[in-house]
């Protein structure tokens, strides 16, 4: 009998375990596949991400590139135009992208040579490509005067600040004019065909400012309650000198009190071993500053992070710790100068949120300079010399600069310090519009006097002598001074000779100030001197005017007094090209007005004219304000723009919107210094005594007078003053984007 074969256990399970097997090989497949597709995915992205911040910060070297070629090119371009418009920035353009063209020229990192391109609008500029470095993105750059063609000024690009908030905003009506330079930049990382490309835009403008508060070539001395709020820069290096302080600066906060006096000597001594930035205050976030200084947050009183003299002023006046400071804790009912300072501080500017509230408070946002300083000396030789052992001894008061600024430099480079002589003024233009006689009008004016009205025009022919300067505890002339007295006159020339004294009088556009440009003789300041009694201060001097030997040049100058006078419009004087204080000076004295924007007599383009400069008179003395009333109320001055002068003087009760340019450089032995005299050549803004230097005056016994000078940026500068342009990045109009956006 056959038997049958015997079942193996579980034999008919292997084909169930091979299909297992076979679908678990599938899984893990494509798993494998899987996870190498992500891998591969992941290092694309991280490969694109490499790219994108590699060619973005490419596009970021190439702007800063830019900026830096734009600013160094636009240094070197002058005009004597003081308002850039959409008229004369195509040729101020021109001059730039020629400079540009011959900075890349030759660039070691250059693939290609700089090229323009035309357009219907105007000539570009493009750069590159230009490679960063070995194996490292390129970018290009193209440079594209505004308006654009085919650009479309009213797309959603435009509704936005800063274009949605100009005057006109931007529209496809009102496009962008020349004075707008694009700067776009292109950078690509990655091999051909798989680039990636990020790329920047910015609007640059092409502008003229002198971007100071006072720019001086003769020291300054900053006195007490003053206040400036825009960068003060001075070219006086004579620090060896006695009295030769670049800046010499007194804290407004002396002189209220001794013990406030005290402290404000001992946080001298404590500025002079910790300070390590010069804007003498003690920061509260840096070691080196807090040094030595026993729990420093409490004598931070106001907690901005600084100690400097407002916080020991807070501590010590602010009796009911309420961070108010009023009249009656200040005691200005009864003391002058205190009511000055509260005034000083309350209303310097109408911007903050204390502006003439009654108080001294942290909402005033004081500092003495609101601003860098720059100078041309150097800190080692200051302290050797002048300072004879610490400048901060002669340089007292917070310095609060914008953000990023260094708030004090020492031996600052020309170009950071621009240099204004008296051959880069040209008043020509002034000076044709001061068409008008001066002794037709002067007669004319007189005629309509009326005996029964002390208001009319008084007639010609008074005369009254007095020293020069007027008012100055030590003065070094005397003049005659044919009186003109409640006359108005309209764009006039005051011929030279005249050494008038104007009262009560009105100036209706330009009043030119005539004087001869032969003033070199170094003697030409002393001919003609006179005691207070007539007599010659120096009889045998003789000197060469014009081409004849003259004993007194008072009649080849023009030294003149305006009192209580009014001015719709601007002074200008000749330019003459050497300094003599003596025969060429202008003083402002009693209440001196400028009015331009309330003018009636003014059309609106002389009123924007006038207001870029309401006194331009390169290399004449000026005086403004008084040397021994700074408290009295009739004494005051107001002027706007930039303010031009040799050397000024400014006491009393004096504001400032604009500039103060001086343009006289002392120098040894040269004329008018005698020997080695040139820290005796200075611009004051408040009072000093003769033995700081300022040699014409004494401090006075009431008060401190009240000095504000603020920098206003969007005043046009006057014409005729030959200085480079600006072209600068509005850096709200960045944009950031791909390729071809």
């Amino acid at each position: 009998m056959r038997q049958s074969p015997t079942k193996t256990a579980g034999h008919h399970q292997h084909g169930v375990a091979a299909i297992l097997a076979m679908m678990f090989l599938v899984i893990f497949s494509s798993l494998a596949v899987a996870m190498a597709i992500v891998a591969q995915g992941n290092l694309s992205t991280a490969d694109a991400h490499i790219k994108i911040n590699r060619s973005l910060a490419a596009a970021e070297t190439g702007m800063q590139l830019l900026m830096a070629r734009l600013q160094q090119a636009a240094a070197q371009v002058t005009t004597r135009e003081g308002l850039i418009n959409q008229d004369n920035a195509p040729a101020l353009w021109d001059q730039t992208r020629a400079l540009l063209v011959a900075q890349f020229q030759n660039e070691a990192h250059n693939l290609e040579e700089p090229y323009e391109i035309v357009t219907e609008t105007g000539t570009g500029l493009h750069v590159g490509p230009i490679a960063v470095g070995p194996d490292a993105p390129r970018f290009n750059a193209t440079l594209t005067p505004h308006p654009i063609a085919d650009e479309d000024y009213g797309s959603n690009y435009y509704q936005r600040s800063p274009y949605s908030d100009m005057h006109p905003a931007v529209s496809s009506a009102a496009p962008l004019d020349a004075t707008w330079i694009r700067v776009r930049v292109e950078a690509a990382d990655g091999a051909a065909g798989r680039q990636i490309i990020r790329s920047i835009q910015v609007d640059f403008r092409i502008d003229r400012k002198i971007e100071f508060a006072i720019l001086s070539k003769n020291r300054l001395m900053i006195g007490r309650n003053v206040m400036i709020e825009g960068p003060i820069g001075s070219r006086f290096v004579d620090t060896h000198l006695e009295n030769g302080h670049p800046v010499q600066m007194l804290s407004d906060f002396r002189g209220l009190n001794p013990t406030l006096d005290a402290q404000c000597d001992a946080l001298v001594g404590t500025l002079i071993l910790n300070d390590a930035n010069g804007d003498n205050r003690i920061n509260l976030a840096m070691a080196v500053e807090v040094d030595g200084i026993d729990d420093p947050q409490a004598l931070d009183t106001n907690d901005d992070g600084y100690i400097d003299d407002y916080d020991f002023f807070m501590a010590y006046y602010d009796a009911n710790g309420d961070g108010d400071v009023t009249g009656i804790e200040l005691g200005a009912d009864t003391d002058v100068t205190a009511a000055q300072f509260l005034e000083l501080i309350d209303t310097f500017n109408p911007d903050n949120p204390g502006y003439n509230d009654g108080v001294i408070s942290d909402l005033d946002r004081y500092a003495k300079i609101r601003g860098n300083v720059k100078l041309s000396a150097d800190v080692q030789g200051w302290n050797d010399g002048a300072a004879g052992g610490a400048y901060q001894d002669y340089f007292a008061g917070p310095i609060n600069p914008d953000y990023g600024d260094v708030p004090l430099t020492f031996q600052a480079s020309d170009t950071d310090i621009y240099e204004y002589g008296p051959d880069d003024f040209d008043v020509s233009s002034f000076a044709a519009t001061a068409s008008g006689d001066f002794d037709t009008q002067a007669q004319q004016q007189a005629a309509l006097h009326d005996p029964g009205d002390p208001e009319s025009p008084q007639p010609l022919g008074r005369i009254q002598r007095e020293a020069v300067p007027f008012g100055a505890a030590h003065p070094y002339d005397n003049y005659v001074r044919s009186v003109y007295e409640n006359m108005t006159f309209i764009n006039v020339t005051i011929p030279r000779g005249n050494n008038g004294l104007f009262v009560g009088c009105t100036f209706i556009g330009v009043t030119f100030i005539d004087t001869t440009p032969g003033n070199g003789d170094v003697n030409f300041n002393y001919a003609g001197m006179q005691e207070a009694d007539g007599t010659p201060r120096f009889p045998d001097i003789t000197v060469e005017v014009e081409g004849q030997a003259v004993s007194d040049t008072k009649p080849f100058a023009n030294n003149v007094r305006f009192h209580n006078c009014t001015f719709e419009g601007s002074v200008v004087a000749n330019v003459a090209p050497n300094y003599t204080h003596v025969r060429n000076k202008l003083a402002f004295t009693g209440t001196t007005r400028f009015v331009i924007d309330e003018s009636t007599n003014l059309n609106d383009d002389e009123k924007e004219l006038y207001k870029r400069s309401t006194i331009l008179a390169p290399h004449y003395s000026i005086e403004m304000g008084t040397f021994v009333d700074p408290t009295n109320p009739n004494e005051t001055v107001e002027l706007w723009g930039t303010i031009v002068a040799g050397v000024l003087d400014m006491r009393g009760q004096v504001t400032i919107n604009g500039t103060i340019i001086t343009t006289f450089e002392p120098a040894s032995g040269e004329g008018p210094v005698v020997g080695d005299t040139t820290s005796q050549f200075n611009t004051t803004l408040g009072h000093f005594d003769a033995a700081s230097g300022d040699l014409e005056s004494e401090m006075p016994a009431n008060g401190a007078g009240v000095i504000k000078l603020r920098y206003d940026p969007t005043l046009a500068l006057p014409d005729g003053i030959l200085g480079p342009i600006q072209i600068e990045p509005v850096m709200a109009t960045y944009f950031e984007g791909g390729a071809g956006y």
